[in-house]
């Protein structure tokens, strides 16, 4: 069933819900994709951690005062983009998909991408039917709590945003 969620910036009293929100969605699309040891150290932590630097560029879904999804934006790239399992299918997700395009668009970015990692097929649908293009597999690196180097199998998808002009 169809949900119109109030799309709006990130604020600091958001944070423990992005925080679970993440932590939730992240463990559901990734936790089967990605190797134990990295899934073991996607704690409630880590996300609180991972969340402050992206503050800024954050958005949020909000269905009848709770919040349903979030994303990231960090320079030309949706760097974070997540919703509650119990608000797929609804429309949300696309909705907060082309409002975080929107805000790119605003700050001037004109090619945006996306990474989607290897393995996570319903992203990698969504992203594909809302006009992304996977422009190929690299090994990209992804976060760990100590700062080591590890990679993963991940699409970059890429898109070429209207001009708001």
């Amino acid at each position: 069933m169809p949900i119109a969620p109030t799309l709006r910036s990130y604020r600091s009293d958001d944070r423990a819900a992005v925080v679970r929100l993440w932590h939730d969605a992240w463990h559901d699309g990734h936790g089967t994709v990605l190797p134990a040891h990295v899934v073991a150290e996607r704690t409630l932590e880590s996300f609180d951690l991972r969340l402050e630097p992206l503050e800024a560029g954050c958005l949020v879904a909000e269905v009848e005062g709770r919040i349903m999804g979030f994303s990231a934006i960090e320079g030309n790239e949706i760097d974070q983009l997540y919703v509650a399992r119990e608000a797929r299918g609804t429309g949300l997700a696309a909705a907060l998909l082309t409002a975080t395009e929107t805000s790119l668009a605003r700050r001037g970015i004109r090619d945006a991408a996306i990474q989607c990692s290897a393995g996570n097929d319903r992203a990698h649908r969504f992203y594909a039917r809302a006009g992304w293009r996977d422009s190929g597999v690299r090994q990209a690196p992804i976060w760990t709590p100590d700062g080591r180097h590890e990679t993963h199998p991940t699409h970059i998808f890429v898109k070429q945003l209207s001009s708001l002009d």
